[in-house]
């Protein structure tokens, strides 16, 4: 009967193309420090889409009040306000769907490599995030840069490549291209959203101009 034996140096063929494609520890930890930056700018904004929802609720109570005591005038101000703060509400949650999405990219990069091909599609999403809140966040403009440049960094060193990485199938990369593509739309608003629009009986030809509520 022949008897098989493994020798220390061998290793599972499973093994084997984990450890080629899994990121060297340099690039690991560029990768968790950018993760640990996306998750700063997630709670941030968790925390402002909680106030605007708070603030959209109590606009709201505010033109209902003021249409059952037939003031057409506080009920048309405070539309006009609670439309800016849907808008708002709405780029805000975009983002954080959109930064959510990258964070999953980091961590699937974290655990199996693939880092050109899992990160180059998120690398302008990233940066499109930083100039559309801007407005709302000044910081974010900056945040979004230097994870744009850890990230180029950590594809940079990457000793992964065309020719001893995992490639995607087509249909893979074309699945994450989509999503990211979707999730860029929605920040710069070429997508429609799904907010109700104010009650066509609230708008008038005059546009009452007030401070955006934030």
């Amino acid at each position: 009967m022949i008897q098989w034996n493994r020798s220390g140096n061998e290793t599972s063929l499973s093994q084997r193309v984990i450890d080629k494609v899994r990121p060297e520890a340099p690039i690991k930890n560029k990768i968790d420090d950018a993760q640990r930056k996306l998750q700063i700018q997630i709670t941030k904004l968790n925390t402002i889409h909680g106030n605007l929802q708070k603030k959209h609720d109590f606009v709201f109570d505010k033109i209902v009040t003021a249409k059952r005591s037939n003031n057409e005038t506080y009920a048309k101000a405070y539309a006009i306000e609670l439309n800016q703060i849907r808008k708002m509400r709405g780029m805000i949650g975009g983002a954080k769907i959109a930064m959510e999405q990258i964070q999953i990219r980091l961590n699937t990069v974290s655990e199996l490599g693939d880092v050109v091909i899992t990160l180059s599609p998120a690398m302008s999403v990233i940066k499109g995030l930083g100039t559309s809140l801007s407005a709302i966040m000044p910081e974010a403009n900056a945040y979004m840069q230097d994870l744009s440049n850890m990230l180029g960094d950590v594809m940079k060193d990457s000793t992964i490549n065309g020719n001893n990485s995992l490639a995607l199938n087509d249909a893979s990369n074309s699945e994450t291209l989509s999503i990211l593509e979707e999730a860029h739309k929605i920040i710069e608003g070429q997508t429609k959203s799904s907010i109700p629009e104010i009650p066509s009986d609230l708008k008038e030809e005059e546009v009452l101009k007030r401070e955006t509520f934030i």
